[in-house]
């Protein structure tokens, strides 16, 4: 068998093609045409000797080796991304760039901690930050999107792919306007809630929902929201109250304030999480700016 011809464009056409369903919406998402897309699989196919792609009319599939195929095509792209960006120098002449996750549960002041650290270890290293949720956070770590994920520990989060390293843990308490000097469990079971929209809280939601369980509470929830700042601009407005670490006071909006119930105590712990097949010198460096 000779040497193969694939690069990473085969593989980029492969993945589209595999994510979108079909030729076409691969076609329409890679901003290319169709016939270029069907050519690529078809040498992809001959190089490697075997199907990827079942196709016959109204049926796409995926073969069983394209399945395995796909995965480390996956990974090796994962790779390539990762190498480029830790050794790509930037017109100012600084070398390496990080990709950053993080949950808006994990806004601290431990993270602007550790980026000082690192930027004074590797001054030169860029460092971009993308606020998401924990599931988008482990999706991405696995495809390469991202570099370092800063995401809510939950034993629902959990992937053989993905390494986890506990960073901090804060408890957990209610925000309320700042006119509101305490709160009691009394409270949460008579109050109003605005909450994050479970497909987009998952974790954090299934926190709560173990939390909830000792101290017989059933928060009634009026509003659900995506976004955290829209969450907050609701407590503010006096739709409801809202769950959140206590760690995130800093971040909240000059109305709001982060109060502690007495004798429930429910905490969070944030990770930092990273690929385990795809790691670099650079993100170990990264890391250690970090201690657990």
């Amino acid at each position: 068998m000779g040497p193969t011809r694939i690069g990473i464009r085969h593989l980029r056409y492969t993945i589209a093609v595999a994510d979108a369903g079909g030729f076409r919406a691969a076609a329409e998402a890679l901003n290319i045409a169709q016939p270029a897309v069907s050519k690529t699989i078809q040498d992809t196919e001959k190089d490697l000797g075997f199907a990827i792609f079942l196709r016959s009319a109204g049926v796409f599939e995926i073969t069983e080796p394209g399945r395995v195929f796909l995965d480390d095509a996956r990974q090796t792209l994962a790779t390539f991304e990762r190498t480029i960006r830790a050794s790509r120098q930037n017109e100012l002449g600084a070398r390496g760039h990080i990709i950053v996750g993080y949950s808006a549960l994990a806004t601290s002041s431990y993270i602007s901690a550790g980026l000082d650290r690192f930027q004074k270890r590797l001054p030169g290293c860029q460092v971009e930050m993308h606020v998401m949720s924990t599931d988008t956070m482990m999706r991405n770590l696995k495809t390469g999107e991202i570099d370092i994920g800063f995401l809510l520990s939950h034993d629902s989060v959990q992937d053989a792919e993905v390494s986890q390293q506990p960073i901090w843990s804060t408890q957990i308490g209610v925000v309320v306007p700042r006119t509101l000097d305490a709160v009691s469990l009394d409270t949460l079971r008579t109050s109003d809630f605005v909450m994050g929209v479970r497909e987009n809280w998952r974790s954090f939601r299934a926190l709560l929902d173990t939390a909830f369980v000792a101290p017989g509470l059933v928060p009634r929830i009026v509003d659900e929201a995506w976004d955290v700042q829209v969450i907050f601009q609701r407590v503010a407005d006096g739709r409801g109250l809202t769950f959140y670490p206590i760690s995130a006071a800093d971040s909240l909006p000059a109305a709001l304030k982060i109060l502690p119930v007495p004798d429930w105590t429910p905490e969070l712990t944030i990770a930092m999480a990273w690929s385990k097949t795809v790691d670099t010198k650079l993100l170990q460096a990264f890391r250690d700016s970090f201690p657990g």
